[in-house]
């Protein structure tokens, strides 16, 4: 009923005008136009009512709970972990917090969420994951605020299920306003089964982060087609192949060649890097500011002609200087245990197959940290077959559509003077252009190209609109003064 009611007060603020040979469409016709400066100063207004809201501060604090526990394996250390619960409609999610360092120049830190391996199993066992998650990059963040995520079930998908998203989105929210984290930027870490967590969190939510960094994880058919705007780092080993059909890291070769073609495609977009670790299985050093060698040519390694090939004669060499057998016990065998299989992995690396090598700074912190967010990228990517239906957040970047519109590809992109261009690929549904003060300049006309012709809009904006859009996503860049939807122009 709020979908309902929302979509017929968009309508009946939209009104038609004659100008000249042309129609120019106005948003809020009832309100007075603006400058761009008097646009920008009610987004600043609804940001100071925002953070000033006494009563969302205390539903923020009252939906997390933070102790401080010591010792919980009993290691004798004494270490203190602070350990916080939120809960919010209804669900739950742990994870510990640090903060190293100083601020920026803006008063707020950088915020670094990990995901930690396990999955499937004993709670035990993955508790023991979690709280070494939080001990694995931590030492890397200087400045930062490091939130290592508890699961929030102990299923193979932990990090993934459909009820985490609105908590993954809570969490940030809290992370923003209590805590003085920097919306542009927010990071993504993870390393096995969170690695499985980075590849399909980080294009639902690509909005949300600078930076994301996936390590050892299999993508489980994910499209990485929403990153245009959120660089993303895969490591993984040259013999991680989990099992024959998961094959971890033919995936990580074969996403070398998906990035580059998008970004060749449209030019820009897709910062990306792709690590293959040599002569490793399962775990590297990604946490650490050393050499650590790598393939030169990543997507070398995705050719048919050489992964087949390599993973026989990774396992002949497996069970001639290791006495090992089997694909899963390959890509786990640990990287310095037997020197000779080492050398041999290398050998036919580089001589066999005839593939380059060079040694690089793997550090996942360090790759992530060097970006920061634009909340208003030029050209947004939004393939709606991969999105969280579960999400309250309906938008990505300044394209909002209803939950279910969750097939076809929107790309939309600033192509001139305020002007924008909207290509669809079968989309579903409709949806609708977000107009952003910091990408569009409201007191003139919007002009929008689309398949079915061009238009022009005129928008005054609404300081309701822009309260409204900071309290559902919880970030004043993403804030909208209006929107206009795509049905409306046709």
């Amino acid at each position: 009923m709020k979908k309902l009611i929302a979509c017929l007060l968009a309508l009946s603020l939209l009104t038609v005008l004659p100008a000249g040979a042309e129609e120019t469409l106005v948003i809020h016709a009832e309100l007075a136009p603006k400058t761009q400066e008097e646009t920008l100063s009610m987004l600043s207004a609804a940001a100071e009512a925002y953070f000033s809201d006494a009563a969302l501060v205390e539903e923020l604090r009252g939906e997390i709970s933070v102790e401080e526990i010591t010792d919980p394996f009993e290691t004798g250390e004494g270490e203190v972990y602070r350990l916080c619960t939120l809960t919010h409609q209804g669900q739950t999610m742990r994870f510990l917090m640090g903060q190293n360092g100083e601020p920026g120049e803006n008063g707020r830190y950088p915020l670094y969420i990990t995901l930690h391996g396990g999955g499937g199993g004993a709670p035990e066992g993955n508790d023991v994951q979690w709280f070494m998650m939080y001990e694995y990059y931590r030492p890397a963040v200087k400045n930062g605020i490091y939130v290592a995520c508890r699961g929030i079930t102990d299923t193979w998908d932990l990090h993934f299920r459909p009820e985490s998203y609105p908590l993954y989105d809570r969490l940030i929210q809290a992370m923003i306003y209590l805590y003085q984290a920097d919306p542009n930027r927010v990071y993504l870490l993870g390393f096995s089964a969170g690695g499985d967590g980075v590849y399909q969190i980080a294009p639902r939510m690509a909005d949300r982060f600078a930076a994301a960094n996936m390590s050892s994880g299999h993508p489980n058919g994910v499209s990485l087609r929403n990153l245009y705007s959120c660089p993303f780092s895969i490591q993984v080993g040259v013999r991680d192949y989990y099992s024959e059909s998961a094959l971890r890291c033919i995936r990580a070769a074969e996403f070398e060649n998906t990035l580059t073609a998008y970004h060749d495609q449209l030019g820009s977009g897709y910062t990306h890097q792709v690590l293959i670790h040599v002569p490793e299985g399962h775990n590297y050093n990604d946490y650490e500011d050393t050499q650590t060698e790598v393939l030169t040519d990543p997507a070398a390694y995705a050719d048919p002609a050489i992964t087949e090939a390599m993973l026989v004669r990774f396992l002949e060499a497996f069970e001639a200087t290791a006495d090992g057998y089997g694909v899963s016990s390959l890509s786990y065998y640990g990287e310095g245990e037997n020197e000779a299989f080492d050398g041999e992995i290398r050998r036919i690396v580089k001589e066999e197959f005839h593939l380059d090598t060079a040694f690089v700074n793997a550090n996942a912190v360090a790759y992530v940290s060097q970006f920061t967010r634009d909340p208003a990228p030029k050209t947004v990517v939004w393939d709606l077959s991969t999105r969280a239906a579960s999400r309250d957040v309906t938008s990505f970047y300044w394209l909002r559509a209803d939950a279910s519109v969750n097939q076809g590809v929107i790309t939309a992109s600033l192509i001139g003077d305020n002007a924008l261009s909207v290509k669809t690929e079968n989309v579903n549904g409709d949806f609708s252009i977000l107009v952003n003060p910091l990408l569009l300049d409201v007191s003139r006309p919007i002009r929008i190209e689309t398949a079915e012709g061009v238009y022009e809009v005129q928008v005054n904006p609404s300081p309701e609109t822009l309260l409204a859009s900071i309290r559902e996503t919880g970030d004043p860049s993403l804030a909208w003064a209006a929107e206009i939807p795509l049905s409306m122009l046709h």
